[in-house]
């Protein structure tokens, strides 16, 4: 079955084994986020499982972990959402934020 957007996003979660010296920690995990073009979220998700085994290596290890967005906006422009997950949670904003997003371990560049 085609679809008139065939784009999706895939979240998938890598482990690197690899000392973080600066954070005193044994792992880095990756969350990795890649456009895939398919016909179907049937053949999104294989084609992502096909990829993120491609991209782990000897060092890394996918972590079996695959969460797939369908994008909506056909043409991609400034702006287009690429992947959404949400989540419910009693935690306030801040502890949320901390609990899941801005642990001290994040290595953003």
């Amino acid at each position: 079955m085609s679809n008139h957007e065939p784009f999706y996003a895939a979240k998938c979660i890598f482990r690197h084994n690899q000392f973080d010296p600066i954070n005193e920690k044994k792992y880095v995990y990756e969350d990795r986020i890649i456009l895939i073009h398919a016909d179907s979220m049937e053949d999104a998700i294989a084609k992502a499982e096909k990829e993120a085994h491609e991209y782990a290596d000897s060092g890394t290890e996918y972590l079996e972990y695959l969460n797939v967005f369908h994008l909506f906006d056909y043409i991609l422009h400034h702006g287009s959402e690429v992947y959404s997950e949400t989540r419910s949670s009693n935690l306030e904003p801040d502890e949320y934020i901390n609990n899941f997003h801005d642990t001290g371990s994040e290595h953003c560049g």
